[in-house]
């Protein structure tokens, strides 16, 4: 990837990790908020992550070699992260509510069942469908109907309710469109940065939207279109999430990025408990001291602050571990 690629995939993880913060920091049910929330332009946060995770991730494989190689690096950059920053919200817990006792079982859950860091359900995720990646990989190096059989079956297990164990089946459809990108990709076939794209899929993610607003409008009781209605909602999600990653081509020039946008693991990893905190803090003061006429306001205000202190903060503390603590802060940001 050249400069400006790689300048791109920093832009969408840090729009995204905000976006992510704003789901997150959500405190009323105004239009405004509801707007950025999971039921809003924040549901597609985390689909563009998984896109773009298995681009990376399949970026430049050529054999079985390679995957089993990336999957030795990932236990470094995602799988000991993950565990630590779970281990550190728990320990914070301990100090939240020291009554609540230390025990092998509450600290598997807490390591490996993100139990006191709910935002880490992602990298979770992630994790288990880099595990799978080997067998994705046998469908990825073949010939492009057998990526097609593969979407194909994963549609039909989510159409006929059936439950792959611990794995979001919508989760492996992002993340496998994100391989079929790299292989395009790979192949010369798609450009990863070109406004020509950005119509087309437009127009893809607006037709896929109608389609799922005339199944909703019309289920009524039948169990076909609740379960056709499902699927609208994964393949308008990742309509979307393509036409993003193109329409950022008309806003961004990719040539430059900012410090704050590069330690995006970072500002994911620690933007939950200062959401917590904050949010916290101002419904105590709001409920106690604020008249009733300013709560809504305060509660806007909160949310509309929340965000940048998270970018602020992260941005300072992330330069200063790297400086002063550069070996701990590498091994609790996978070296990102």
């Amino acid at each position: 990837m050249n400069k400006l690629e790689s300048n791109k995939i920093t832009i969408m993880y840090f729009l995204m990790s905000v976006l992510v913060i704003l789901i997150h920091s959500v405190n009323n049910e105004t239009k405004f908020q509801a707007f950025f929330s999971e039921n809003g332009i924040g549901q597609f946060a985390v689909p563009m992550f998984f896109f773009i995770s298995g681009f990376l991730f399949f970026r430049n494989i050529s054999s079985i070699e390679g995957v089993k190689s990336k999957l030795r690096k990932r236990v470094r950059t995602v799988l000991l992260p993950y565990l630590l920053w779970n281990l550190i919200y728990y320990a914070i817990n301990l100090l939240y509510k020291p009554g609540s006792g230390i025990s092998i079982i509450s600290i598997y859950d807490a390591a490996f069942n993100y139990t006191y860091n709910p935002s880490f359900w992602f990298v979770c995720q992630l994790i288990l469908l880099n595990v799978i990646s080997p067998l994705l990989y046998y469908a990825f190096k073949g010939e492009m109907r057998n990526s097609v059989i593969l979407i194909l079956v994963i549609s039909l297990l989510i159409y006929f309710y059936i439950d792959i164990p611990y794995i979001n089946e919508d989760a492996i459809i992002y993340y496998y469109a994100g391989a079929i990108f790299s292989k395009l990709y790979n192949g010369n076939k798609v450009n990863f940065i070109d406004r020509r794209y950005i119509l087309p899929t437009l127009i893809l993610a607006i037709a896929m939207y109608v389609i799922n607003r005339c199944i909703y409008y019309n289920i009524g009781s039948s169990t076909h279109l609740h379960r056709l209605f499902i699927l609208s909602v994964i393949y308008t999600r990742l309509s979307v999430v393509v036409a993003m990653f193109y329409i950022c081509d008309l806003i961004f020039r990719y040539d430059k990025t900012y410090s704050f946008m590069e330690h995006t693991f970072f500002l994911y990893a620690i933007h939950y408990m200062i959401v917590r905190g904050l949010t916290i803090l101002m419904r105590f003061i709001t409920y106690r001291y604020a008249p009733a006429s300013a709560i809504l306001a305060i509660e806007t205000i909160t949310f509309i602050m929340i965000p940048i202190i998270c970018v602020v903060v992260s941005d300072k503390l992330s330069r200063y571990l790297s400086r002063r603590f550069h070996k701990a802060y590498a091994i609790l940001t996978g070296d990102r």
